[in-house]
């Protein structure tokens, strides 16, 4: 049981905003691992273009990493999309 009310809370508010990024990052991740695939771009391909490690595209993918939003549009650019399209709203 908390001691501190407001630690309590705020503790509380921290883990529900890291939950929500979390499931934004793997919205992110499906929607740019459907539309690259749907392009028959590879993960490598891909990484190349945009300027980042392979392991770093797959870890976007994978919802491990988010990509910021330079390379949200570098990403975008590349598949020839909007940036609105990576990103869930």
């Amino acid at each position: 049981m908390c001691l501190n009310f407001i630690t309590c809370y705020c503790y509380d508010f921290a883990m529900f905003q890291n939950k929500k990024v979390a499931k934004q990052n793997l919205r992110i991740a499906k929607n740019l691992k459907r539309i690259r695939k749907s392009r028959d771009i590879t993960q490598e391909e891909l990484a190349e273009k945009v300027g980042v490690s392979l392991g770093w595209i797959s870890r976007i993918e994978r919802g491990i990493n988010a990509p910021n939003l330079k390379l949200l549009t570098k990403i975008a650019k590349t598949l020839g999309i909007q940036v609105k399209d990576l990103i869930p709203f």
